[in-house]
């Protein structure tokens, strides 16, 4: 039973707006008044859809419904439904064709956002119909998600200081300039502190200790490096914490990935991808996990997914190109690490490396030797493992850090290298 006028804006009255979102029932435009099956099962596709964020909160489909054919302005619906944003479109049906329309609209001050038009065939309608939820879905919560510089997370920390502090150290996460990444660490420590049950604090941390190993632990066994077992450790804790949110899901599961535990890997990153399949950090981590399982294909098409969810993607998204080489795609490898690796030769080995596999494999060869030179030189000046390290060493180091299960794709990896000139 729909709650009445006066009830329904007492109950909101309490919920301050924020990353709310309501989708309101898709307008009926079709000739025939029968076809509103059609546009309510497309809002309800993406109400559905869009409740697997945890960064949003999605109102329930019967208060949203509730508002149906009122022409109250939408930043009063906002203020009622106590949502910060507003999805509303329109569904028009004709003969074989079907044309939808949506807008996202921001309800404080009424900011439209984004706005796109779907135009399909209509000879599958249950198809039709999954498809342009998704497509929907994809594009607002980006927009909803980056708007408000949210990252997701299955409750809202009791002590809102933890909150604070964990959007400072992730807006961080991903900085390499000098001191950026220990800020970070500061932040998502105080996060941790501030609320004890708070998992995303450690997932953060699992990835800046990460990073630190990545970038200066080169040439340590993993069981031997203190920055490897403690993202392990601080991933397995988020776990701990709220095996419920995908996020923390799909960041053990790469950890375990890092650690060549490939069996772990796989389950977490595939119950992260189950549990919300319209995440681009979820996608490209899981097609990172299919190129190390020896399915660069079914990768390809994760990361293309995850790319075109996300297309200001971040630098990272780079995964794509082991995928591509890994496919015998070695012309799209090599140039994609160009645009990589262009500006920061040094500071990317392991994708100089990829590099000159490329070249080696499409017989570059002086092109793949001078990149066989940098991979070298930038490891060797990192080189943290056994004294009097070989080019060998370093090449086994490589190999190791790529996690790549199958022996074919190990193969493939090695012969590039030879070929451009590095012992394997």
């Amino acid at each position: 039973m729909p709650l009445s006028g006066s009830i329904f804006v007492s109950l909101a009255a309490s919920t301050p707006i924020g990353p709310a979102i309501a989708v309101l029932p898709f307008e009926n435009m079709s000739d025939d008044p029968e076809q509103v099956y059609f546009s309510d099962g497309i809002t309800a596709d993406i109400i559905t859809e869009l409740a697997r964020f945890t960064e949003l909160m999605v109102i329930a489909r019967t208060s949203s419904f509730a508002l149906r054919g009122r022409t109250t302005d939408l930043r009063e619906i906002g203020r009622t439904l106590g949502a910060g944003y507003i999805v509303e479109g329109s569904v028009r049906r004709a003969a074989s064709r079907v044309r939808i329309t949506v807008q996202l609209v921001e309800t404080v001050g009424g900011m439209h956002l984004w706005a796109n038009r779907y135009d399909r065939s209509i000879d599958d309608i249950f198809a039709t119909q999954e498809e342009i939820a998704q497509a929907i879905v994809a594009m607002v919560a980006q927009r909803v998600i980056d708007n408000n510089e949210l990252t997701s997370r299955r409750r809202r920390p009791e002590d809102m200081r933890a909150y604070d502090l964990f959007l400072q150290g992730n807006r961080l996460s991903d900085d390499f300039t000098p001191g950026a990444q220990e800020r970070a660490e500061a932040l998502f420590i105080r996060a941790a502190e501030a609320d004890t049950g708070f998992a995303r604090a450690y997932t953060g941390l699992a990835y800046i200790y990460l990073n630190r190993a990545s970038d200066g632990d080169i040439g340590i066994p993993r069981d031997r490096d203190e920055n490897r077992i403690k993202s392990l450790r601080a991933a397995e804790t988020a776990f701990a914490l709220d095996p419920s949110d995908p996020r923390v899901q799909s960041t053990l599961g790469y950890i375990c990935l890092t650690w060549r535990d490939f069996r772990r890997a796989e389950h977490h990153l595939d119950l992260a991808k189950s549990m919300n399949p319209n995440d681009a950090t979820i996608l490209i981590l899981s097609a990172s996990m299919q190129g190390s399982l020896g399915r660069p294909e079914e990768g390809l098409a994760g990361a293309e997914m995850a790319c075109r969810l996300n297309p200001l993607y971040p630098s990272w998204y780079y995964y794509k190109t082991r995928l591509l080489f890994l496919s015998g795609r070695y012309g799209e490898a090599s140039l994609l690490l160009e645009q990589r690796t262009f500006a920061t030769p040094d500071r990317e080995p392991r994708d100089m490396a990829w590099r000159a596999a490329s070249y080696g494999h499409l017989d570059r060869i002086a092109d793949a030797e001078r990149c066989a030179a940098t991979f070298l030189n930038a490891v060797g000046a990192r080189w943290r493992g056994n004294e009097a390290p070989s080019a060998a060493d370093y090449v086994n180091w490589l190999v190791d850090v790529s996690y790549l299960s199958e022996e074919r794709d190990v193969s493939r990896l090695r012969e590039g290298l030879r070929r451009a000139g590095l012992p394997t």
